[in-house]
């Protein structure tokens, strides 16, 4: 993994509340300044875990759920590899608005801290980059991202170094 420089992503780290993260995220998503600062920081979440993903995964229709989609750049990413059938979700209705159109079929709001109202078995995947880490999403999600994947389904996900023990 790339080594990151985090001093100018303190402010996101220390956000407690799920309204916190929202409206930080709302803001932050506004003119495009959340794409431009992952470009800036180097950003390289999405494309190496969308590499893991195309490694092990060799099904190119399989239904891929985005968990914290953010403005797609997982998406985007898979896209390169051929994949094509996504639904994404994220808080943040300013990021999700910021979504390239027609990338993904199926996009919704929603707090991955609570139930996800998918019937259990419906994805072949679930990618979530970028979402477990300090004031975000906590680990019950992962319970919640096994009951939604079909039977030999994929789960890829990244969790910040800080908060990983």
């Amino acid at each position: 993994m790339a080594q990151k420089d985090v001093g100018n992503k303190i402010p996101i780290y220390k956000l407690k509340t799920t309204d916190e993260v929202m409206k930080y995220y709302d803001e932050w998503g506004d003119k495009d300044k959340y794409n431009k600062d992952m470009v800036d920081w180097n950003y390289t979440g999405p494309k190496e875990t969308a590499e893991i993903f195309n490694k092990y995964e060799k099904n190119k229709d399989t239904l891929i759920f985005d968990a914290g989609c953010g403005t797609g750049l997982v998406g985007m990413e898979l896209k390169k590899y051929s994949f094509k059938n996504f639904h994404g979700a994220d808080l943040s209705q300013t990021l999700i608005d910021t979504v390239p159109k027609d990338l993904y079929q199926k996009l919704v709001k929603v707090d991955l801290n609570k139930p996800i109202e998918v019937e259990e078995n419906f994805y072949g995947g679930v990618m979530c980059v970028g979402t477990f880490t300090f004031g975000h999403v906590k680990p019950n999600a992962l319970d919640e991202f096994i009951r939604i994947t079909k039977p030999g389904g994929l789960i890829c996900f990244t969790i910040n170094e800080g908060i990983h023990e």
